[in-house]
């Protein structure tokens, strides 16, 4: 792997896809990237009761008979949600893989429509007055995330747009290697949002993710320490993850916030939540 401080280099969005289908066996953790450090299901679930929160919140306006778009909709968590709350459901996503769980998961439930393609092309019927886009920007270079964010707010010209994306605190990275991806600022983001004629309505930190990345990079330092080397990923993250759990107020709140405020960059990825809207 390699790191590019600047968006110069452009993403090989095979190889972004490569990887995805490649981590469709384990479609549930690896929606939450939470497959490579063996993080239990708590830790998942734990998350996305806190994301829940946000998105519950931002959505409390939209009726039983809105229509929703989930964008890269992976194994359908969000989707299934939507479909126990909305007339109409699409979730959308490129990986054939991750898209079968989402089947299997939503297996019965008539008012969802899953559809494989590209978001920035693939045809999409109808007028939205809910979008969440879970973490795929960080997936397309900048031209493409705007384009995609430009369409979807000709798709949700009067709906509410949330994004979820991870970042780091200020400029741009690109990792390149077998696993891509373009870290942005919560100010990029903005920046692409303006540029995309979408307002900013609201920001607010994801407090789920905090909690799993502190969680990923204890992991992934213990499995560097000689007791924890060659163990399985699982042995070390689900322990870790209890204790952390059950400490919570001070190892996931107190010391990351005390570590951020003296100006250490720890853990090194953030995530926010965007709530957007279409009109100046």
């Amino acid at each position: 792997m390699s790191i590019c401080r600047s968006e110069g280099h452009r993403l090989d969005y095979e190889l972004v896809r490569s990887f995805w289908e490649e981590a469709a066996h384990e479609a549930e953790s690896a929606s939450y990237m939470a497959h490579e450090q063996g993080l239990p299901r708590g830790c998942v679930e734990h998350r996305f009761a806190l994301e829940r929160a946000v998105v519950d919140r931002w959505f409390a306006g939209l009726g039983p008979t809105a229509s929703v778009l989930d964008v890269g909709c992976g194994a359908g968590a969000w989707t299934e949600l939507f479909a126990q709350r909305y007339g109409r459901v699409v979730g959308v996503d490129a990986s054939a893989g991750m898209l079968a769980a989402a089947r299997r998961r939503l297996a019965g439930q008539g008012n969802v429509e899953l559809v494989r393609g590209d978001a920035l092309t693939v045809v999409l019927n109808g007028e939205f007055q809910g979008v969440l886009l879970g973490g795929l920007l960080m997936y397309l270079d900048r031209a493409d995330a705007v384009a995609l964010l430009v369409r979807l707010g000709q798709l949700a010209p009067r709906g509410r747009i949330i994004l979820r994306e991870s970042g780091i605190r200020s400029g741009v990275e690109v990792q390149t290697g077998t696993y891509q991806v373009v870290y942005r600022s919560l100010q990029e983001y903005e920046a692409m949002a303006a540029e995309a004629a979408l307002r900013v309505v609201a920001v607010e930190r994801n407090r789920g993710y905090a909690h799993m990345e502190v969680t990923v990079a204890l992991v992934n330092l213990a499995r560097r320490l000689p007791p924890f080397a060659r163990s399985d990923a699982a042995a070390v993250g689900g322990p870790l993850w209890r204790f952390l759990r059950a400490t919570a107020p001070v190892s996931l709140e107190l010391v990351p916030r005390a570590i951020e405020a003296v100006g250490l960059d720890w853990p090194h990825l953030t995530n926010h939540f965007l709530l957007l809207e279409a009109g100046p």
